[in-house]
This record gives structure tokens, sequence and C-alpha cells, in this order.
């Protein structure tokens, strides 16, 4: 019985020790109930705008209007090798002049090479019998009728390695030959076959070219007007200044002149008021591309 009242209350004491521990466990490391949140949603960062720099108009430039050309007009200029101080005159004109070069003159090859150095379109100025011959003669390197084919074609082929650079051929008289169809057509054909252009300067009105020229199928023009058959300034100044006036005209033209000290300052003259009439002076090429190219 002692025993029982000893170990009872023990017991009891152990019970409320245990009972308590139990409480404060549970109290202590009981999990807390977990919740379970909506992820993040990513916020963009809003970078404000920069306001738009919008650029002053500028002022559109407006380029000086080209002049439309009325009319294309070719100068050829006869005659040159025998002086080199008309072709510096000449060179000095503010305009694209054609020269027409003599072959076996004095200074051939040296006006060639100046013209060359200066992008000046050049011709060989190909000396032919005229009806006048002998009393006029055309000169070293002529083409005459009574010369059978092989001597034809070796004077001319002489008459071409003379003047170095040449677009084109151009007769230097030959009234007599220009007639010769026979004659004629040979010196086409070779011409073509050089790839090479014929301007007739129309010492006959008898000429063949343009028949021959078309059996050939060689490009060809014809002189339209001589400036200076009387070296006289005032009418070759006329001359070139009447161009200009002839209203409605606007058909190539192509004009052959000399180096005479007149023609020279006519021509200086006359350019300035070419160019304000709006006449173009082009190389002669350029009226023949052109009138190979309308047929």
């Amino acid at each position: 019985m002692k025993l029982y009242k000893r170990v009872f209350p023990a017991l009891i004491v152990f019970l409320i020790v245990l009972t308590v521990a139990g409480i404060i466990y549970v109290v202590r490391f009981q999990e807390e109930p977990s919740v379970i949140k909506e992820p993040a949603k990513k916020t963009k960062k809003i970078i404000p705008r920069k306001a738009a720099v919008v650029p002053k108009k500028e002022k559109a430039k407006t380029l000086p209007s080209k002049p439309v050309s009325l009319r294309q007009v070719a100068i050829i200029i006869d005659d040159i090798g025998y002086d080199l101080k008309q072709v510096q005159e000449l060179l000095k004109i503010n305009a694209d002049i054609t020269f027409a070069i003599l072959p076996l003159c004095p200074h051939t090859r040296e006006a060639a090479e100046m013209l060359h150095k200066a992008h000046r379109e050049t011709l060989l100025h190909l000396p032919m019998e005229p009806l006048s011959y002998p009393h006029e003669k055309p000169g070293p390197g002529a083409l005459f009728t009574d010369m059978n084919n092989e001597e034809i074609i070796f004077q001319l082929e002489k008459d071409i390695a003379e003047v170095p650079y040449i677009s084109g051929v151009n007769n230097h008289m030959g009234s007599k030959f220009m007639t010769d169809e026979k004659k004629l057509t040979l010196v086409f054909n070779k011409l073509k076959s050089k790839k090479l252009f014929f301007v007739d300067s129309r010492t006959s009105a008898d000429t063949k070219t343009f028949v021959i020229a078309n059996k050939v199928g060689l490009p060809v023009a014809s002189r339209k007007i001589f400036l200076d058959n009387n070296r006289d300034y005032k009418e070759i100044y006329n001359i070139l200044v009447g161009i200009a006036n002839k209203n409605g005209d606007n058909s190539p033209l192509i004009i052959i002149g000399h180096p005479y000290p007149e023609t020279i300052r006519a021509l200086n003259d006359a350019v300035k008021v070419l160019k304000e009439k709006e006449i173009e002076i082009v190389p002669v090429s350029r009226i023949i591309k052109k009138q190979k190219a309308s047929g």
C-alpha cells in the first residue's frame, strides 16, 4: 500500500509532464499550412519615347537648267597642216569645231597630235582630182581618175596613215573624181573596211556620193554651206549668225570653212551669239550618227 502511494503520484506527474511535452511539441513544430501564391507577372518597363525630331525641310536645290539646243551644227575647218598657229588660234574658240587635215604637209602629223590632245575631232582632208586640173593642183597625196585600182588603194592607205586619230574623211577639191562611180566605189569600200565615214564637200553638183554610199553601206553626209568663198569678216559673220535666224528649221547642218584670219575672227565672235540662240556646235560625227539612226 505504501508502494502504491509512492508510485501513483509519480505516475501522475510523469503523465502530466508527458502531456505538456506533447502539447509543446505540437505547437512548436507543426508545419504552417502552405499557401500557393500566383507567380508574379513580369511587368515590362515602359520606356518613354523620345519625341521624334522632325527634320526641317530643306529647300530644293535648283540646278541651272541646261538649254535644249534647237539645232545642231557641225563646223569643219579644212586645209589644216600648213600652219600650226592657225590651229592654236582655232583651239581658243569655245566651240567643238571639227578639223580636216591634209596629208603630207609640213605640219600634218604635229597638227593631228595637237588636236588629239585637245580632244577635237579630226578628218583626213583627202586631195582628189578637180575638173580644173592641171590648172588647179590638189596637192600631195591626191587621187586621180587615171590611176588604176592598186594605185588608188595604195595612195589612199598612205594618206590615212599620214593623219592619225581620224574618225572620217572629206574631199579636198575632187570635182572630177567625185563623179567617177567606179573610182568612188573603190574608195568608199576601203573607208568602210576601216570604219570611217565620208563628208562630201560638194565641190560638184554631179557628185555620186549618195548613190555609191547606199550601195556600199558607208555612212555619209554633205556640206550645206561654205563660209568663206569671200574672205570678208562681215560676210562670214553674217552667214554664221543667220543660221540662228532660220525659224522652224531645226535640221542638222554642216558648214565648211578655212583657217583664214577673217574666218577665225568671225567664228570667235559668232559662236557666242549661236550659243545664246541655243544652236549647238557639235563634231560632225554626231550629225552622221543622228542621220544614220533616223535612216
